[in-house]
């Protein structure tokens, strides 16, 4: 089983600025959600969708993802990251030019923020994944694992190079392309090529760390890596160069069928647990796959009969559903494990030291995972019957819970012993 922490990984500082920041970003993405209704039965694309999509995605999702890549490519890689200081340099720098982008976002008058933000941002994240190609450049050996991180880590690139040129266009009319394509191809690269792909790949390393599961079969998620792989290249490319629709739909329909094994995979590691506990952090992990099932469900039905209300309820599946509670279980046990191994580990044999699970609140952790469940369904069923109040109230519900979240992670950071 590997460890979270090793001698290679970088200072918990660096990995504290990226979860601190992920959650303030996350409770701001909460009061922005409240807004996007009157946009949810019109056109797809608006500045109050997209400063809201912008703030969870880049601002909760992406940042979580940062910090944890900087925590778990030495664990993976067995290598140490290549630079700790472009780590720093690219953090600050995110934090500005998303600001900035969001904010022309929620200003229209202030638009010309979108593209100078959306450079600064490109810049940032070229940093990030100039440090994850030194850092693999090193590697010697390769793993399914390795590979997720690395194919991600491409398409993380090629999404953002679409992103500011986007943010050119809008902002100075430079370039005659199909707005409404690239942004799709934006969109599909970022959430399915980076951010789905860094989860597949993590859920290999962690999910059977913390269910302490064993000798189960992976060929699944081998698959899954091909197919996925293959998918968000070929709709991507199908957007941007404006190739047959059917040519899209084929590679959507590789990305859902990959999406399907890796549930299966996920399936079968939990059915060889040992750990048979079901914590909070089982409990956010069994609605986010069912959540991930569901939004592959709302998909189709959009597919089908070209309604944007499933193409909504979808979104708000995988945003809320899939990864809010996939990485606030993780979150769980990923951050108390770093406090402790930083504060306490030296004190092991010297004093009495704190359990994992007593730096976490349990009784509002469990709030939590109920909570959302429950947040989420509503935000859907508003969605798709276009029910207004349904929909602030569940909004409201998302709210408390990330409160809830921001309280725990508060909780552990703050957290002293019983002594």
């Amino acid at each position: 089983m590997r460890s979270l922490a090793t001698e290679m990984a970088p200072p918990f500082a660096l990995v504290a600025h990226f979860f601190i920041a992920a959650v303030v970003f996350l409770l701001l993405s909460t009061v922005a959600l409240f807004e996007v209704y009157p946009d949810l039965s019109g056109y797809g694309i608006s500045f109050s969708l997209a400063s809201f999509a912008h703030l969870y995605l880049l601002g909760f999702v992406m940042m979580v993802i940062f910090g944890a890549m900087y925590q778990l490519l030495p664990v993976v890689l067995e290598i140490p990251l290549f630079s700790k200081d472009f780590a720093y340099v690219q953090f600050y720098a995110y934090i500005i030019g998303l600001s900035m982008m969001v904010i022309g976002f929620r200003y229209p008058q202030w638009h010309l923020l979108i593209a100078y933000g959306g450079f600064l941002t490109y810049l940032s994240i070229a940093i990030f994944c100039a440090n994850v190609f030194l850092t693999f450049y090193r590697l010697e050996k390769n793993s399914i694992v390795s590979s997720y991180l690395l194919m991600g880590t491409i398409f993380l690139a090629v999404a953002v190079t679409l992103g500011i040129l986007l943010g050119l266009v809008l902002a100075h009319g430079m370039l005659s392309i199909d707005v409404d394509a690239w942004v799709k191809a934006h969109v599909i690269g970022t959430l399915l090529g980076f951010v789905m792909m860094i989860v597949m790949g993590v859920s290999m390393v962690l999910i059977p760390m913390f269910s302490l599961a064993h000798g189960f079969k992976d060929r699944y998620i081998h698959t899954a890596l091909f197919l996925h792989g293959i998918g968000v290249s070929v709709a991507v490319i199908a957007l941007v160069a404006a190739l047959p629709t059917v040519v899209f739909y084929a590679g959507l329909g590789s990305v859902l069928i990959s999406m399907g094994l890796y549930l299966f995979q996920m399936g079968i590691i939990f059915s060889v647990r040992v750990r048979k506990q079901n914590d909070y952090w089982v409990k956010n992990l069994f609605f986010s796959f069912l959540s991930l099932l569901g939004a592959m469900v709302m998909l189709l039905l959009f597919f089908i009969e070209a309604q944007e209300r499933y193409l909504f309820a979808a979104a708000e599946l995988f945003f809320f559903g899939f990864l809010l509670a996939f990485i606030v279980g993780h979150l769980y046990k990923i951050l108390p494990f770093l406090i402790w191994y930083k504060t306490f580990s030296p004190l092991v044999g010297k004093q009495k030291v704190p359990l994992l699970h007593q730096m976490v609140h349990t009784e509002s952790a469990d709030v939590q995972a109920f909570l959302l469940f429950i947040s989420v369904v509503c935000l859907s069923i508003a969605t798709l019957l276009h029910l207004q109040v349904l929909f602030y109230g569940a909004c409201l519900g998302v709210m408390l819970c990330v409160l809830l979240v921001a309280f725990n992670v508060v909780y552990a950071f703050t957290y002293k012993g019983e002594n």
